[in-house]
């Protein structure tokens, strides 16, 4: 049990339960949800034929069958894709799931968690105006979607901060760079996205001082959670919601 008795809103399942589901599929979102996760984490793609796909990695291999380089497919590509059986024979039957997909299932009850979208993107020009155009599409007519947009990319997130400019949105990096404060305040990014485990004191003051929110990734260990929430961080990803919001 968690010596602190986190809220639900400071709660975001990493790709879902992930640590006990196979990650980014409907299985790990039901289970975050069931858990009380305030949020989910998730990662989306740009296939070839302009369709968002929720998968973590660039290419196939790990989480599904195949080495084809994820942003090379089309969605016919990737829909039959077992994307569950390398977490347990069990988890067969999940397929990868589209954008809308999560939407649609977020929409399906009032509790259901927020989404933060981790936009993967190349910093190539093209790659960058195809993933803003998707993103824009999915969101800017979504309605009561309760979300946060978030990307490592900076490209990225300047040309969807002019498409969808009332959606939060937020820089991720490691540790906090030279430039990330300035670069957010000049682009109305609302927030950062750090690895917890490098975040420091200064860091931390660094970000809040600037009226940022400040999350971090990704965090399994409880008493890192709680070290981090002392420091003011306002949301802490991690595979094991369970283990943050268990209940007696």
């Amino acid at each position: 049990m968690p010596e602190v008795d986190f809220a639900r809103e400071q709660i975001c399942a990493h790709r879902g339960a992930s640590g006990a589901y196979p990650e980014n599929t409907r299985s790990a979102f039901d289970a975050a949800a069931s858990a009380g996760a305030g949020w989910i984490e998730t990662d989306i793609q740009c296939l070839a034929d302009g369709e968002l796909v929720i998968f973590h990695d660039a290419h196939l291999g790990r989480t599904a069958s195949g080495s084809a380089q994820v942003t090379s497919l089309s969605w016919p590509d990737m829909a039959e894709l077992d994307v569950g059986s390398w977490k347990g024979n069990t988890f067969s039957s999940e397929r990868a799931l589209r954008c809308e997909d999560l939407i649609a299932w977020q929409a399906e009850a009032p509790d259901r968690p927020g989404i933060v979208w981790e936009v993967k993107c190349e910093d190539d020009p093209e790659a960058v105006a195809a993933a803003a155009a998707a993103v824009t599409r999915r969101l800017r007519d979504a309605g009561d979607h309760r979300c946060i947009v978030s990307s490592f990319s900076r490209d990225v997130l300047v040309a969807l901060r002019r498409q969808l400019p009332a959606i939060p949105m937020a820089l991720i990096a490691e540790a906090l760079p030279e430039d990330g404060v300035a670069f957010c305040q000049q682009h109305d990014l609302g927030g950062m996205h750090l690895d917890g485990h490098q975040l420091t004191q200064a860091s931390a003051r660094a970000v809040l001082d600037a009226s940022l929110a400040l999350r971090c990734y990704t965090i399994n260990d409880m008493n890192d959670a709680e070290r981090l929430v002392a420091l003011g961080v306002s949301m802490v990803m991690t595979d094991f919601p369970e283990r943050c919001l268990a209940r007696d």
